[in-house]
């Protein structure tokens, strides 16, 4: 007669065998169907793919090992494909920049400042030293800033006011403001910061048709047209900003993109030494 413990034994690997087989066969469609992904370039579904099989099988941990290390090799791809394209943006945005500054006065100081600013040429303080104007820059890191200049008996102006017809946009937070004689005229300056100034940049850019500027303050107004070419200026100082700013983010998500293929690579090394040792070992 045979052991009851034995026949008892293989029932139960049988049945293991079985249930393990139901799990396994299912999450091994998945991963076929990842790897067709894959070879499709179409990372991020195969990513997808692969991460739903742990919650679809937990129980699946043969099927799940082999999905693991096609995910890292997903992830690198990934990585690798985002480090060119943001690596060829960069450059593409350099050299529009590079481009565009053609007509642009930089100015730094590199004993106090940290980060210098671009101004169109037209709109140099020597060829605007007795008129009130408007006068657009853009730093470096693509921060705008718009000053209204006046020159005349005190005003102590905080508002600005740009108007067409029937439409104006005003302005009375000043980002800087300073006051002071230069060649025997009293200056006011007050410095307004793109984003922040109630859409009068992008106002003027917008303008079809002449504008009236009217700067006012506790002890007084002043009114006059803005000029063409200030307004041009102005417009510039936009384009040119955006730009500064597009080239900015594109440039921090390609380190960060370099970051993570470079730690998705070392930590690749580090389990395939793993993975050596252990060989070694046995």
């Amino acid at each position: 007669m045979k052991n009851p413990y034995i026949i008892l034994f293989f029932v139960a690997c049988a049945l293991f065998s079985s249930c393990e087989n139901s799990v396994e066969e299912p999450a091994r469609n998945l991963l076929a169907q990842a790897r067709e992904l894959y070879a499709a370039e179409e990372y991020n579904k195969a990513r997808v793919l692969i991460d739903s099989m742990s919650v679809a099988y937990p129980k699946a941990y043969k099927t799940r090992r082999e999905a693991e290390v096609l995910r890292r090799e997903v992830m690198l791809k990934e990585k690798r494909r985002d480090v060119e394209f943001f690596t060829d943006m960069c450059e593409k945005l350099s050299a529009k920049r590079d481009s565009l500054v053609s007509g642009f006065i930089f100015n730094k100081d590199e004993r106090f400042q940290d980060i210098g600013y671009y101004t169109v040429a037209s709109q140099a303080l020597n060829l605007n030293q007795s008129n009130c104007f408007l006068r657009a820059s853009v730093r470096e890191d693509g921060d705008a800033y718009l000053a209204s200049y006046y020159r005349g008996a005190k005003i102590a102006h905080n508002t600005l006011k740009i108007s067409s017809g029937d439409s104006f946009v005003v302005c009375d937070n000043p980002y800087l403001s300073r006051s002071y004689w230069n060649y025997g005229l009293y200056n006011e300056r007050r410095e307004f910061r793109y984003g922040s100034d109630n859409g009068i940049m992008d106002y003027i850019a917008s303008a079809t048709s002449p504008l009236k500027v009217e700067i006012s303050g506790t002890m007084g107004k002043c009114e006059y047209t803005l000029r063409n070419e200030d307004a041009v200026a102005i417009k510039r100082v936009i384009e040119l900003s955006n730009l500064l700013k597009q080239y900015k983010e594109s440039c921090a998500m390609r380190d960060e993109a370099q970051r993570s293929l470079d730690f998705l690579i070392k930590s690749q090394q580090r389990s395939q030494e793993n993975i050596q040792n252990t060989e070694v070992a046995e």
